[in-house]
């Protein structure tokens, strides 16, 4: 499904005002900014119960009509993961993978029902392999996402299912711990399921700026790879040390690993008309920030990608 590729996917909802739990008005302000912006293709969106704190109607009200979406199970999936350190696809804990089962089933309506509405609205959905925590056997976290792709795959879905790579239960320090690479591209071999590669979580995952590349070619040879996914890391910093914090692009953020020279590296490898999607997901750090400042991060992040691209 590789309709209109032009333009970037945009994971905004980390810079939107509701993110820091702020105003309907400072909301409406948002994405009325954000929907003048060229070169959006179309928004990477969370799926909780809804694809917005002020449900769907709302946000697809709020966003013009043209723009796709990529939908990720990421927030939601983390945010059950808190209460339940079992929650995942990958986890070997039964009844909290049955439950992650039971919310991609969630998933699968709400973009049956958007994509019955507008066809082609939904254009993918990011899957995450989450192992349970504390558990260190990658191959029960494999055989565990093995029976979960099995059963999700046979579902007929309406869009694309792309599975985006955290860094690995095998890292050090890991943060968030997922499912290794090379046992993500073993599951998904005989699935029409593809790769997104985001940066900022392998580089994490190595504590290096050197394995996002690594990590894309191993996915263009596999035949894996259809997106690439734009996130920042630091060291130092509002952002952290190796935190999974979306930081912009640097200079725009001075501790930021991230670069365009890093971003055009793995464009090298996969050139973005092929892809079906790229885009960025940048997080504002202050909690305090007005809409202007919000707005200027992903319009810094889109002028990186257009060069990146170039």
């Amino acid at each position: 499904m590789k309709t209109n590729n032009a333009g970037y996917i945009i994971g905004a909802y980390p810079c939107a005002p509701s993110f820091h739990q702020k105003s309907e008005q400072e909301e409406k302000d948002f994405w009325r900014l954000l929907s003048d912006t060229p070169q959006i293709r179309g928004l990477e969106q969370p799926c909780l119960e809804d694809l917005h704190p002020y449900g769907d109607e709302w946000f697809l009200r709020h966003t013009p009509g043209e723009w796709q979406i990529v939908v990720t199970a990421i927030m939601e999936t983390m945010r059950r993961r808190g209460q339940h350190p079992g929650f995942g696809l990958a986890s070997s804990d039964e009844s909290q993978r049955r439950a992650c089962v039971e919310y991609y089933r969630h998933l699968h309506n709400k973009i049956s029902a958007v994509n019955t509405r507008q066809p082609g609205k939904v254009i993918a959905l990011e899957l995450q392999a989450a192992p349970l925590a504390g558990n260190p056997s990658v191959e029960q976290a494999t055989d565990a996402f093995a029976r979960s792709v099995k059963e999700i795959a046979a579902w007929d879905w309406s869009c694309e299912l792309v599975l985006e790579h955290c860094d690995a239960m095998t890292s050090p320090a890991a943060r968030k711990g997922f499912l290794p690479l090379d046992q993500v591209l073993a599951v998904l071999a005989g699935y029409d399921i593809n790769l997104c590669i985001n940066w900022a979580r392998s580089a994490i995952e190595g504590r290096n700026t050197t394995l996002p590349l690594t990590h894309t070619l191993a996915a263009k040879r596999a035949g894996k790879l259809s997106a690439l996914m734009f996130s920042g890391t630091t060291q130092h910093g509002p952002y952290g040390e190796w935190q999974d914090l979306h930081a912009p692009f640097s200079p725009f953020c001075a501790e930021s690993l991230l670069t365009i020279d890093h971003a055009q590296a793995l464009f090298n490898v996969a050139d973005a008309k092929t892809l079906t999607f790229s885009g960025i997901k940048l997080l504002e750090i202050d909690a305090n920030a007005d809409v202007s400042q919000r707005i200027a991060i992903l319009h810094d992040g889109i002028a990186a990608m257009t060069r990146a691209t170039q």
